[in-house]
């Protein structure tokens, strides 16, 4: 049992440590960098390249062989009197979810589809699978305290959204200039906006969009800009590009009795009451969110928190960006109520 437990408590720190490292590494680097390095995958991920998910498969089956025949992982050394777990057999049942799932993710890409995610987050509800978005922006430390603020009626009636996230990356050559797997500024990170829309001053009721490719040479788009109006009367004004030579990362909320602005590129936020304003400090580029997001998740599998974003918010920000393309291509407003 005490090597057991020793065993334990060194994947426990080998874990830590590696998701330390990994928040450190990128804590470094400003958020375009970010973004470049870790947001552009190549047209298929290394793993699925280099077919390491069937190699995976393969040793999985060739432990699982040597725990059948052993019918244990215990195993007496030569010499021995005693029984030692072997380690390398301990470690199959983990070695062997990792792989399965890489196996999905490559039979079983995401959804590319407001059909194809409703027939997710439906297969996950009737298998009672826990299922949640990677919406990060909502655990970002100011969000999460303009969120508060919003939900308790703080800045008083909402006037006003405004939300723009430009600079230049280069998207040539990655699956992200690609719209036939998901690309273009409007579907890669357009939905991010809208859902940031709706997690602060609710759900929309009708959107107005303009968009094209202006500066690169790839086939989506590089630069989008939506009007849209909440079921509330809010207005909110949202802006993307990959090609503004300026870059801005932020989030403004105005309301009748102050605003809040929120800055992702510097770390530095104001909220602002009745003409005081208060000053929030974060991490520049923002990267905080990310652990907050991957701590929520795991509070939600140990049953220690309701998730804050669903399945169900997917696939509402894609019906909402496909409705965007729909007003692109044709000019027009779109009503997205859902009685519209």
């Amino acid at each position: 049992p005490s090597q057991a437990f020793i065993l334990g408590a060194a994947g426990a720190v080998l874990a830590a440590a590696v998701l330390t490292a990994a928040t450190v590494m990128a804590s470094r680097q400003g958020m375009v960098e970010f973004r470049q390095t870790g947001a552009r995958p190549p047209r298929a991920p290394f793993i699925h390249r280099s077919y390491l998910d069937l190699l995976a498969l393969a040793l999985i089956g060739l432990i699982w062989w040597q725990i059948q025949a052993r019918g244990s992982f215990l195993v007496r050394s030569v010499g021995a009197d005693e029984l030692e777990v072997d380690v390398s057999l301990l470690l199959g049942p983990a070695l062997g979810l990792v792989a399965l799932g890489l196996l999905v993710m490559r039979l079983f890409p995401l959804a590319m589809s407001v059909a194809e995610g409703a027939a997710m987050v439906a297969a996950a509800r009737r298998a009672n699978v826990l299922l949640l978005t990677a919406f990060c922006n909502r655990f970002y430390t100011p969000i999460a305290k303009a969120k508060e603020w919003l939900d308790a009626g703080t800045l008083g009636p909402l006037h006003h959204l405004r939300l723009r996230f430009g600079g230049v990356e280069l998207m040539a050559g990655t699956w992200l200039a690609d719209p036939a797997q998901g690309g273009g500024i409007l579907w890669e990170s357009g939905q991010h906006y809208v859902d940031l829309f709706r997690h602060l001053v609710g759900e929309m009721k009708n959107i107005y969009a303009k968009g094209g490719t202006l500066a690169q040479d790839i086939a989506g788009t590089d630069t989008v800009a939506f009007m849209a109006e909440s079921v509330d009367g809010v207005v909110g004004t949202l802006e993307a590009s990959w090609s503004s030579p300026h870059g801005e990362k932020r989030v403004e909320i105005y309301g009748e009795r102050g605003a809040i602005v929120i800055d992702f590129l510097t770390g530095r936020s104001r909220f602002s009451l009745d003409h005081v304003t208060e000053r929030l400090e974060t991490d520049r580029g923002g990267h905080d969110r990310f652990f907050w997001e991957i701590s929520h998740f795991l509070d939600c599998v140990a049953g220690k928190a309701a998730p804050i974003v669903t399945g169900e918010d997917g696939v509402e920000a894609m019906r909402l960006i496909a409705a965007a393309r729909q007003s692109i291509e044709t000019g027009l407003p779109v009503d997205v109520s859902r009685t519209g």
